[in-house]
C-alpha cells in the first residue's frame, strides 16, 4: 500500500487501577465504561482519563477521580446558568470586549493566555497540559475570582453591559477550548445561548 494510513500515533501508557495495578478480570478491578458513563457521564470520564496521563507513562484511574470532573461539568452547568441569568440577548462574540476595570483587564488578558498555550499543547500532544489548564481557568481564574467580582459590577450601570459582554465572551470561549474534552457538557450549554447566528459547537472555529 503507498497511502500512509497514520501520519501522527500517539502512545499512551497503561491505565492502571487507583492502587497502581494492571487492571484484570482475575482481579476484578476493571472498570466498565459504560457503567462509568451511566454514573457519571461520558466526559468526566474523558477528562479523568486524560488529565494527569502523560505521554507514555501508567496512569492511574478511579471512580474518586472521575468524580471529581462530574463536579467540574455540574460547575459548567451553574456557571452558564448564572450568565444566561444576568446576560440578555447577545450576539456571538466575535473579538473581546472592552476592559473598564482591573478585573476585565485581568480575565481577558488570561484567557487570551490561554487560548495560545492551549494550541501549542494541543498541536504538541500536550493533551493533559491543554485539559489542566481549561479546568483551572474555568473553575478558579473564571468562576472563583472573576465571576465573583462582577456580582459588583453587574449592579454597577455604568458596567452591567460591557461586564456582560465579557461573561459570555469568556463563557463561549472556554465552551470552545473545552469541547475536545467534554464534548457532550459544552454541545448541550452552548445550544442554551441566546445567539441568532450559532451553529453546532463541533463546527465552530477554534478559538485564538
Amino acid at each position: 500500500l503507498s497511502d500512509i494510513t497514520f501520519r501522527t500515533v500517539y502512545l499512551h501508557g497503561t491505565v492502571r487501577d487507583a492502587k497502581g495495578r494492571k487492571m484484570s478480570k482475575s482481579l476484578g478491578n476493571g472498570i466498565d465504561p459504560i457503567e462509568i458513563a451511566k454514573k457519571f457521564g461520558a466526559d468526566a470520564a474523558r477528562m479523568a482519563l486524560v488529565v494527569g496521563n502523560t505521554p507514555g507513562t501508567d496512569t492511574r484511574i478511579s471512580e474518586d477521580k472521575i468524580k471529581g470532573y462530574k463536579h467540574f461539568a455540574n460547575k459548567l452547568w451553574n456557571i452558564a446558568r448564572f450568565i444566561l441569568m444576568n446576560v440578555e440577548n447577545s450576539q456571538s462574540p466575535d473579538r473581546p470586549p472592552e476592559a473598564i476595570t482591573e478585573d476585565d483587564k485581568k480575565i481577558l488578558a488570561d484567557i487570551e493566555t490561554l487560548m495560545k498555550s492551549m494550541t501549542k499543547n494541543l498541536d504538541t500532544l500536550y493533551m493533559h497540559e491543554a485539559g489542566q489548564e481549561i479546568y483551572q481557568f474555568a473553575w478558579h481564574n473564571f468562576a472563583d475570582i472573576y465571576i465573583e467580582k462582577t456580582k459588583a459590577q453587574l449592579q454597577n450601570p455604568e458596567q452591567k453591559e460591557n461586564t456582560s459582554k465579557i461573561l459570555i465572551y469568556c463563557l463561549v470561549n472556554i465552551l470552545k477550548l473545552l469541547h475536545p474534552f467534554m464534548p457532550f457538557v459544552t454541545e448541550e450549554i452552548y445550544s442554551k445561548l441566546p445567539f441568532k447566528d450559532k451553529k453546532l459547537l463541533l463546527v465552530e472555529k477554534w478559538p485564538g
